[in-house]
């Protein structure tokens, strides 16, 4: 079943979106990627929410898990404005409108690469990744202690 977001999630978005607004941008930044996301987020958000609709409508719930997963063998990539993006990226930044980095890596906390559920993703660098899966491969994933919640990996 694909998914539909509630009008409360939206909301929430949207609320997430006015906070990043005011507070935008207050020391000079120069990398390319985040003034692209600075670009969409403040400029183009209302396309990008659409695009995260749509994207979102292409996957399915995985129930006990919560995974919004794609089930497809690679990363889902998606092009918007032009710019090619992983989907789980696309998907984390539109949705807690946060501009990501380069340097930054959007780990899925529920080893499933195929995931687009914001709430299972957290930032972090790459070393931080590679420990992710090492954990997972030797423990598994403890579905409990995922977050319910994307901002409760930010905050």
């Amino acid at each position: 079943m694909a998914i539909k977001l509630p009008m409360r999630v939206l909301e929430e978005i949207a609320a997430r979106r006015e906070v990043y607004l005011t507070h935008r941008l207050k020391v000079p930044i120069s990398e390319e990627q985040y003034l692209w996301w600075d670009d969409v987020i403040t400029n183009h958000f209302d396309e990008a929410m659409q695009t995260y609709s749509k994207v979102l409508s292409w996957t399915s719930y995985g129930g006990r898990n919560g995974c919004f997963s794609t089930n497809m063998p690679t990363v889902l990539k998606i092009k918007f404005r032009g710019v090619a993006v992983a989907a789980h990226r696309f998907t984390y930044a539109v949705h807690c409108s946060m501009p990501l980095s380069q340097k930054q890596v959007a780990r899925h906390q529920c080893a499933n690469f195929t995931c687009l559920n914001a709430a299972h993703i957290e930032l972090g660098d790459q070393a931080q990744n590679f420990q992710d899966f090492i954990a997972a491969s030797a423990y598994g994933v403890r579905w409990e202690l995922l977050p319910r919640n994307p901002l409760e990996t930010i905050l």
